[in-house]
C-alpha cells in the first residue's frame, strides 16, 4: 500500500516545527497559484511577493483552526501580504481601502502581460480597474474555484457580502470591458464568453511570464 500523502495543514505544522522538506513540498504544491494571485496585480516583484507569502506562513504563524480550507487560509495570508505591498508602494496618498481602491488607483496603470489572446488582455485590465477585493473575489471564484465560504474567510467578510461583491464585480467588469474594447467582434466575444476568458487567464500569468512586459 502506498503511503497516505500528508495534508497541507500537516505539512504546514511540520514546516513550522523545523521540517524544511515539508516546507518544500507545500511550496511546490501551491506556489503556482500564489504566483498567479500576485502576478495578476503587479507589474514587477511578483516572485518576491509570492515567496514572502510562504515566509509569512512560518515567520508570522496564525492559528489555522477553524479555517474553511487550507487554500482559503493561504489566500488570506496572500491577500494580507498583497495589501501590505500595495500600501508601501502606492503612488497615491491616503488610506488604501481594498473595498474601494483598485490596482489602477494604487499603481497608476494596469499590469502588462504578454497574452495569447487580446480578450485576456482586456479582461485583465478590466479586472484591475475593480476595487481590489472585488478583483480578488472574482479571481478566487473563477481561477481557484473557491466557494463563497472560503472567499469570505479570505476577505474576512460575511458570506452574503461575498455574494454581493461577486454580483457587483461581474456587472462592473462588463461595463469596464465595454469601455476598454472597441465595439465589434472582440467586445462581443469577450462579453459573450466572459466566464471562459476569466478562467483562461492563467495561460497568460504563468511563473515568470510577462515580467516587465509592455
Amino acid at each position: 500500500m502506498s503511503a497516505v500523502e500528508p495534508t497541507d495543514f500537516a505539512l504546514l505544522a511540520a514546516w513550522r516545527g523545523g521540517d524544511r522538506h515539508a516546507g518544500s513540498v507545500l511550496f511546490a504544491r501551491h506556489f503556482p497559484s500564489v504566483y498567479r494571485f500576485v502576478r495578476s496585480k503587479l507589474d514587477d516583484g511578483a516572485d518576491d511577493l509570492a515567496q514572502k507569502v510562504f515566509l509569512a506562513l512560518v515567520e508570522h504563524p496564525e492559528s489555522f483552526e477553524g479555517a474553511a480550507s487550507f487554500r482559503a487560509y493561504l489566500f488570506g495570508v496572500a491577500r494580507k501580504q498583497l495589501l501590505m505591498w500595495l500600501r508601501a508602494h502606492a503612488r497615491r496618498e491616503g488610506h488604501l481601502d481594498p473595498a474601494s481602491w483598485s490596482i489602477v488607483d494604487v499603481r497608476g496603470s494596469p499590469t502588462r502581460l504578454r497574452t495569447q489572446f487580446e480578450q485576456h488582455r482586456v479582461v485583465l485590465e478590466a479586472l484591475q480597474r475593480l476595487p481590489v477585493d472585488q478583483q480578488v473575489a472574482i479571481e478566487l471564484h473563477y481561477l481557484e474555484e473557491l466557494g463563497t465560504a472560503e472567499i469570505a474567510q479570505v476577505l474576512d467578510v460575511p458570506i452574503g457580502t461575498v455574494k454581493a461583491r461577486l454580483s457587483r464585480a461581474r456587472e462592473a467588469l462588463r461595463h469596464g470591458l465595454s469601455e476598454l474594447a472597441e465595439p465589434g467582434d472582440l467586445l462581443e466575444s469577450t462579453l459573450g464568453q466572459l466566464d471562459h476568458w476569466i478562467r483562461g487567464l492563467p495561460t497568460g500569468i504563468r511563473h515568470g511570464e510577462g515580467e516587465g512586459a509592455q
